[in-house]
């Protein structure tokens, strides 16, 4: 796996990841507010076609946004991010940011009391599905779109940190496959 941007620090085991965000590091575009992020650290790999990313997040919130999760990469301008976040609503939640020029923000589930959680996206073709679980196993729908992105994208895992000084994930249960998926819906 290869690092975009800079990492506050990274190590790995055979078992896990851990990033740390630097301060005020994300990827956000934001028209409206004059705001274009792109520089959260991003550990990833290359993969062409069809597949599933899946990973257990662990993030050690301080601040509001701080945040960890998967990414997937096509351009500056294009990519997904499925995260587990410090909401400015004060609670942890599952958060998707899709960017095709500009940026979504969708606040999903409350996460109260939940120390890490498992994330997944699925790729078919142009069309994405996004899950979470507890415990690895039964995965809940957060979305579905249809994003047209280049056959060859960039995917892993990515830290942020956008107004505290950093922020610390351990990624573990790391999976990447190809789309064995039966069900999209419920993500197995």
């Amino acid at each position: 796996m290869k690092l975009m941007n800079t990492a506050q620090a990274l190590s790995e085991t055979p078992d896990s990841i851990e990033m740390t965000a630097p301060e005020q590091s994300d990827f956000f575009i934001d028209e409206m507010n004059g705001i274009e992020k792109n520089d959260a650290p991003f550990f990833y790999e290359k993969r062409k076609g069809d597949f599933v990313l899946s990973a257990k997040v662990q993030p050690q919130f301080t601040k509001y946004f701080d945040a960890g999760g998967l990414f997937i990469y096509d351009s500056p301008k294009k990519w997904i991010k499925l995260e587990f976040e410090r909401t400015d609503l004060g609670y942890p939640s599952i958060v998707s940011v899709i960017t095709n020029g500009m940026s979504d923000d969708c606040n999903g589930e409350r996460m109260d009391n939940v120390e890490a959680v498992y994330l997944q996206i699925i790729r078919k073709s142009d069309y994405w599905m996004l899950h979470y679980s507890l415990n690895g196993k039964n995965w809940k729908f957060v979305r579905y779109f249809k994003l047209k992105m280049k056959s060859e994208v960039k995917i892993g895992l990515e830290a942020q940190a956008p107004i505290g000084k950093s922020c610390k994930v351990l990624f573990s249960k790391i999976k990447i496959s190809e789309n064995d998926v039966v069900d999209m819906k419920k993500g197995k």
